[in-house]
Formats: structure tokens, sequence, C-alpha cells
């Protein structure tokens, strides 16, 4: 598993200095925070309703989307990337070696996104501070920090699960495999909390976004670095381990019953034009 973490890690930033690599990387969270956070800024001065605490709703819920956008979709990118190369099938050596692959991808993927993330977050606070004229409301202490890590952490069950059942379609996609998680990543931008409250939405629709792990662990970010409630975040945070954990659990065997489909089929050894 660690030689395939440093595997990830290699691949996506080992083609220019590392330091050069994370700076490029940064780039598009972020980008999203402050288009976003202008946006918003720009529509609540027309009507009069601006406030600062909810730039930092929207703030923080940009980098966090683009956080999880980053790495919850690894495991399809390297199954894509393995088959156009015709990699895969060394890879599928025993049925659980490609799930341990796919893991190591992601958490390579997560840890380089976590980075930049907060890299987003720290550039983006400072640079819409200075251009919207306004202090943006977080919370930075200790505390806040040790917090906002530890529901990054939590948050890779449900990312992973998603990337398992998402590579499962992977597997029988013969291009444009990058097109489902795209269009799951719009769905998500809808119901994850990511910009809006997803109570917002008409039920069951709210239903379903309040339910979402990625839309709790959102949440518990925003009790940690804006609100300052630990109550709430607890709840948070143990709802979307404890869902995220089912979602992972949901997506193994979704995964394991499209790899054997997929190797008694001969997709996994099929070449590629």
């Amino acid at each position: 598993m660690g030689a395939v973490v440093w595997l990830g890690i290699y691949h996506d930033i080992a083609w220019t200095t590392p330091i050069g690599g994370l700076i490029l990387m940064s780039v598009a969270p972020i980008a999203s925070a402050m288009t976003t956070s202008i946006i918003y800024w720009l529509g609540a001065s027309q009507a009069g309703s601006f406030d600062p605490t909810r730039v930092a709703f929207v703030l923080v819920g940009a980098v966090l989307y683009t956080h999880i956008a980053a790495y919850a979709y690894a495991p399809t990118l390297a199954i894509a990337e393995g088959k156009n190369l015709s990699v895969f099938p060394h890879v599928y050596i025993t049925p659980r070696s490609s799930e341990l692959y796919l893991a190591g991808r992601t958490i390579a993927s997560f840890l380089l996104s976590f980075t930049t993330s907060i890299i987003a977050l720290i550039v983006a606070y400072f640079v819409l501070s200075d251009v919207l004229r306004t202090a943006i409301p977080l919370i930075v202490t200790p505390l806040s920090a040790s917090l906002l890590v530890v529901a990054l952490i939590l948050n890779v069950p449900a990312a992973l699960g998603l990337g398992y059942m998402l590579g499962a379609y992977s597997l029988f996609a013969s291009k444009f495999e990058w097109a489902l998680p795209s269009y799951v990543a719009g769905i998500l931008m809808v119901f994850s909390g990511a910009l809006f409250p997803p109570s917002i939405l008409p039920w069951p629709l709210s239903a379903f976004g309040n339910a979402l792990p990625y839309t709790q662990f959102i949440s518990a970010a925003r009790d940690a670095v804006i609100t300052g409630s630990l109550s709430s975040y607890l709840g948070a945070i143990s709802y979307s381990f404890v869902s995220g954990l089912v979602l992972l659990g949901v997506g193994l065997v979704i995964y394991r019953a499209s790899t054997k489909k997929a190797r008694g089929d001969g997709v996994i050894d099929r070449r590629l034009a």
C-alpha cells in the first residue's frame, strides 16, 4: 500500500518539481473558491444583503468541494489510465490487488488535495479579504485547525466508496470514463451543501442532500472554522464517518462484482487501441 501511495504522488507531481506541482495543483481550488465568493459578493451587494459570514460559508464549501472532487475520482482515473496504457491487467494480479492499488492511489490523491486545499483556503482568505475589503470571520486556532484536519481524514471512507463505484463503471467504459464522474460532481455540488444549504431544496431533495456523508463532512468543517460549535461538529462528523463506512462497504461489493464479471468477460485483459 505504501508503495502505491508513493507511486500516486510521484505520478501526479513528478513531471515538474514538487513545489511547482503543488502550486499548479492549487490553482483550481483557489480559482473555485474566489470565483464563487466573488459571485456571491456581487449578487449580495446589488441586493443590499451582503454578509461576511456567508462569504466564509461559500469559501469553505467551495474549497472542500474541490478537495472531494480531486480525490474521490482517483480510482476512475487510475483504471482509465491503466486500460489505455495496457498496465491494468498487470495490476490485477489477484481479485484483491486492484482494490489495494485503487485505495493507495486515492490516499495519494487525498494527501495532495489536502495540501492544495489548505493552500487554497489560506490564499483565498487573504486575497478575498483585500478584494472585498471585509474581514472574513474564520476561526483560526490550533483547535479549529485540528478539527478541520480530523474532518478531512474521516471523510476518506465516503470518498473511497464513491471511487470504487465509479471505478466499477470505468472497467466497462471503452472511452470517456471521465464523463460519469463529471456528472456526479455536478450533482454533488447541488446536493452536498457546498454553496448553499440543502434545506432550501424542496423535499425529498433536501432530505437526500442532508443524508449524504459529504454534506455532513462540509457541515462539520464549517462548524470547526466558522461557527465553533463543537456539539454540532461531533454530530455531523460522526454521521459522515459512519455513513461513509456504509458507502465504502457498498462500493466494495459493487466493485468486486464488477471485477469478477470483467475478468470473466475478458474486459480486464483486453487491449485498447
